[in-house]
């Protein structure tokens, strides 16, 4: 299952219930929630009632919304949370409580010892995710350390970091059909070895604070308000993130490049700390990491230059097959390799067309992101010499400028229809890619980049290109000879890559349940091999619970384990 070679094999996580404070806390700043009442149309164009299909009429509230200013999409989060709830079956489906994999090392490093202050004092500490400390103390002493509570954790995670997508397209007021294919792809069981392992329960919750943190991004840019309050993110999410860090930071560097070169930058002071807390706690996690010492199981003594000399081919494998595994799951693919269904090249083609629509998405992003700045322009020089128009010259101009909000996607009111928070997703996907390509290079195999593990970091691609086709989508174009042509052709390709990743997805969920009991039959095997560990060599047990590095070790966790659990039982 899920070996996570090269990690520093820490994975903690840390509070998404602050992230969501914080959001909260920049949504009560006041932003025009778009609900029926609104009296400002949607940038792109057609108003589309989140309740649209279901009888709601243009005057009342949403089905789907509250329909007041700040408020969540209240039945949207209902259904986000029932998805969350049949993962959590999932899980509980799939596994039983027992020790194996990367909670060996866990076990050995942190549970023999009670926790001292001294321990977060190490050089290292970031790498360890310091906030996997204080949930692990809770499991230990509450629970006895138990893999259920952290597995649990793991998919209020994933709940969580759904809220800032829910807030965004409800927002943009995206029809119902479309948030509701969004949340499919989000909930997709492409992440069942994280989910399962348990211990990788911390990326998920940091993963909610990392979409809080480019929410926030996103509104504070909308309402042009300060950057100010946005530098605590930084510290925090060092705080909950361990390597998963770097594509954060990486990405907001990118944005903010992306910003000056638009001419969009608007807070230039909050700008300046946020990239100063950004670039620090950048640079404190890479010292932390210079001191880490981690666990390789099979990698090469191999450099970066002699792979991209010599292994070219690797190369290109690697990246297309970590992009196939955002249509169809790695252990589709591997299937599928295994059984003669495809070869090398037909993943290599999965990858490119991955690619291909992150590539036009991308595309589209920056022409509209650009041409709004030029529009803006417009406008600003419109306002100054607003005196000097007749009252019949102002109209005209008005009228001119409103039918080219139309064709760019911008609305008066809101400088950049598309947001910010798309473009971020994808910054980070694309980033994530890259990262793991770069810690996981030195094994030589491309099979590595789909592995389940990593559909969390690469997903976020996925979400983002997704969001910019819908909202393309809904864009309403000047004429109507146009807006008919538009709307069709707009729709095809909307429907086209819509239901390709809908079939994807629908396959891999369908697979991955119908797998659950045999994942259960693993974990069985491993509880009953845990009752006599003295019967087994070390070889034996390295293989059953997926841990290669002695089986002594084994032997001495299951002893700290069933020593941990009786001082709880003891103390109840």
């Amino acid at each position: 299952m899920a070996e996570y070679e090269g990690q520093n094999r820490n994975i903690p996580v840390a509070g998404s219930e602050v992230s969501t404070a914080l959001t909260a806390g920049v949504e009560a700043s006041g932003e025009q929630a778009f609900d029926v009442k609104s009296s400002s149309e949607e940038a792109s164009g057609e108003r589309v009632p989140l309740g649209q299909g279901f009888g709601v009429s243009a005057s009342g509230k949403h089905l789907l919304s509250k329909g007041k200013e700040g408020k969540l999409p209240i039945a949207l989060l209902l259904l986000s949370f029932l998805m969350a709830l049949a993962i959590l079956f999932y899980v509980l489906l799939s596994t039983t409580d027992v020790l194996y994999s990367d909670y060996i090392r866990l076990v050995n490093s942190y549970l023999g010892k009670p926790f001292q202050l001294g321990d977060l004092l190490q050089k290292d500490i970031l790498t360890r995710i310091p906030l996997t400390y204080f949930f692990r103390e809770i499991n230990r002493y509450s629970f006895g350390y138990t893999l259920i509570f952290d597995r649990t954790l793991g998919v209020l995670g994933l709940f969580l970091a759904s809220k800032p997508l829910l807030l965004f397209m409800r927002k943009k007021q995206l029809p119902f059909s479309q948030q509701l294919l969004l949340l499919l792809l989000f909930y997709s069981l492409n992440k069942w070895e994280m989910l399962l392992n348990g211990s990788g329960y911390i990326h998920f919750l940091a993963f909610s604070v990392f979409y809080d943190y480019f929410y926030a991004l996103d509104q504070a840019f909308s309402k042009k308000s300060s950057l100010l309050i946005l530098s605590i993110y930084p510290p925090f999410i060092l705080l909950v993130a361990g390597p998963y860090c770097l594509a954060v930071f990486l990405s907001c560097f990118a944005l903010f490049f992306f910003l000056v070169l638009g001419k969009k930058l608007w807070d230039m002071k909050g700008t300046i700390l946020l990239l100063i807390s950004n670039g620090l706690c950048l640079f404190l996690y890479l010292l932390s990491n210079h001191y880490a010492v981690y666990e390789y199981a099979g990698a090469e003594s191999i450099s970066l230059r002699e792979v991209l000399q010599n292994h070219l081919l690797f190369v290109v494998k690697f990246i297309f097959y970590g992009f196939s595994s955002m249509l169809v799951s790695g252990e589709n693919l591997e299937a599928l390799l295994k059984d003669g269904v495809l070869q090398g090249k037909g993943v290599v083609l999965l990858g490119a067309f991955v690619l291909f629509f992150y590539v036009l998405m991308i595309l589209l992003y920056l022409w509209k992101f650009f041409a709004s700045s030029n529009n803006s322009g417009t406008k600003t020089f419109a306002t100054k010499n607003k005196e000097a128009f007749s009252s019949q010259q102002r109209q005209m101009a008005e009228q001119k400028q409103t039918d080219t909000n139309a064709l760019t996607g911008e609305n008066v009111g809101e400088s950049f229809y598309f947001g910010l928070l798309p473009g971020l997703l994808l910054l980070h996907g694309l980033a994530s890619h890259a990262l793991v390509f770069l810690t996981r290079y030195m094994f030589l195999k491309e099979s590595y980049a789909f592995q389940s593990r990593y559909a969390l970091q690469y997903q976020s691609a996925l979400l983002g290109a997704f969001l910019l086709l819908f909202l393309w989508k809904n864009e309403k174009r000047s004429s109507l000879g146009q807006k008919s042509r538009t709307a069709q052709g707009r729709l095809a390709f909307c429907l086209l890559f819509s239901g390709i990743f809908l079939l994807g997805t629908l396959w891999t969920d369908s697979s991955e349940w119908g797998k659950s009991m045999y994942r259960r039959d693993h974990y069985e095997r491993m509880w009953a091999y845990s009752h006599d560990l003295s019967a087994y060599s070390d070889e034996e047990l390295e293989d059953v619970f997926e841990y290669h590095h002695g089986g002594e070790r084994i032997r001495k966790a299951f002893a700290i384990w069933e020593q941990v659990k009786k001082e709880w039982r003891a103390d109840r």
